[in-house]
């Protein structure tokens, strides 16, 4: 179970509901640049008529052109992380040591651990205090979210980025980590703005690292798009919302749940554009008046990804 199990997912594949063993798909090796994915399909059992409905099922999905006699591989890991944690993750829970072109050549490593460029690059024991304080801040977010402190959250995620930004490049993997949890918790605390400005980092920096077709790019993708829509930035929101469209197509299926929800959110929100684009001043005015008229709260964060569906503004 502990080396072959897959991660069961709720019908939108959200949370983690439990795990299970699919002997054909445990053939499938595993790559950290892999060229498929696995995805559980709970299908749509609240349209059993309609032409989208599918049973539950496990999916192995194509990432990309795959070419005759080529192995089909899963990353059995997260991709963000260096290679050397990747490998001693791989080994502790699967007894493996990964040979995979990633690792061997530890490509993308530099990115995961880039530092500011320019006349004033940082000392390595400078960077070395900064990663060290970024970890304790991990440590000290964990708890806080735990006991549901979330306005001590973003207080540790802003002194964080504080002492990160001057540091830190674009791409490393710690400042990538603060930018996720403080997006995400500022969206539940409902200041999209700030919000919107780290969850747009955060991406920028996963498109330097993640094969294009990654599903949990999709997905922060997606989130950002969201958390753009939120702050009033229709076409910042439109356009990620389309971009993370494209990818679970691909990763998810046009059939997966979570698709064919960000489906409609693509549909609302290039007809709130064309709105925008006609009269901004009368977008604005109607949007306030939607706002008001439907209050929403956002979902409690969690160390889950985040559900993306729309919620209103207070």
């Amino acid at each position: 179970i502990s080396c072959n199990g897959f991660t069961l997912s709720d019908q939108r594949g959200l949370q983690a509901v439990g795990v299970g063993i699919f002997p054909n798909l445990c053939q499938v090796n595993h790559d950290c640049w892999p060229n498929c994915t696995v995805i559980f399909n709970n299908g749509n059992h609240e349209a059993v008529r309609s032409m989208f409905h599918t049973q539950m099922r496990i999916e192995l999905r194509a990432l990309s052109k795959i070419s005759p006699g080529d192995e089909l591989t899963v990353s059995y890991v997260d991709f963000l992380n260096v290679s050397e944690e990747r490998r001693k993750q791989l080994k502790k829970q699967y007894y493996f040591d990964c040979a995979c072109e990633h690792c061997k050549k530890q490509i993308k490593d530099d990115l995961m651990l880039a530092v500011k460029e320019g006349e004033s690059k940082p000392s390595a024991e400078m960077v070395k205090d900064v990663i060290q304080f970024s970890k304790d801040t991990l440590e000290k977010i964990n708890k806080a979210r735990m006991e549901g402190l979330y306005h001590e959250v973003v207080k540790l995620c802003r002194e964080c980025l504080k002492k990160q930004e001057p540091v830190l490049g674009d791409t490393n993997i710690y400042l990538l980590r603060i930018l996720s949890i403080a997006s995400e918790v500022l969206s539940y605390l409902q200041m999209f703005e700030e919000a919107a400005d780290y969850a747009k980092r955060m991406v920028d920096g996963y498109l330097k690292i993640y094969h294009p077709n990654n599903a949990q790019l999709g997905m922060a993708m997606m989130r950002a798009g969201v958390t753009h829509w939120h702050a009033g930035l229709i076409e910042a929101g439109h356009g990620l919302i389309c971009k993370a469209y494209a990818i679970l197509l691909i990763t998810h299926g046009p059939s997966h749940p979570i698709t064919k929800d960000l489906e409609v959110m693509r549909v609302q929100t290039e007809m709130e554009l064309r709105m925008f684009q006609q009269n901004e001043f009368m977008y604005y005015k109607m949007r306030e008046a939607a706002l008001k008229n439907q209050i929403q709260v956002m979902p409690e964060p969690n160390n889950e990804t985040s559900p993306s569906l729309f919620h209103k503004k207070e």
